[in-house]
């Protein structure tokens, strides 16, 4: 299939993200989270809601999307760092939100291109550090 290719996420992008998700969820959770709920996962009800946050979110959140032969095998997003605490946003320091990869996809190499290009891109806005809220 190739490397992959990553590139900024564009709204065209949101159904094949939503997918990624909702199988995401259904394979990493299978019996961890009772089966009902992750049966109940739904990628339109899905898509609705992160249309919504897509439109709306601020300007230093990044959505980054992988791409292999055409079709978005991953999903990762990050911005400034939120304080649990507080919800209070630290700017400086970044937090990866998300990282999400195709359960068919998982071990080749498309979590590794997201997350070079998030710490890249997080690193070329003078981030000193960078945590992980997954």
């Amino acid at each position: 299939m190739g490397e992959p290719r990553v590139r900024r996420m564009t709204e065209d992008d949101i159904g094949a993200v939503c997918a990624i998700r909702v199988r995401g969820w259904q394979w990493a959770y299978a019996g961890l989270v009772p089966q009902p709920f992750l049966d109940g996962l739904d990628v339109a009800e899905e898509a609705g809601r992160r249309r919504e946050l897509f439109t709306r979110a601020p300007g230093d959140v990044v959505n980054l999307v992988a791409e292999q032969a055409g079709s978005v095998t991953g999903w990762a997003a990050f911005g400034p760092y939120r304080d649990a605490a507080t919800g209070r946003r630290a700017p400086g320091h970044a937090e990866l939100y998300a990282l999400y990869v195709c359960p068919e996809r998982a071990g080749t190499g498309v979590g590794r291109a997201l997350m070079s290009a998030s710490l890249g891109l997080a690193g070329s806005t003078a981030t000193p550090g960078c945590a992980c809220g997954c």
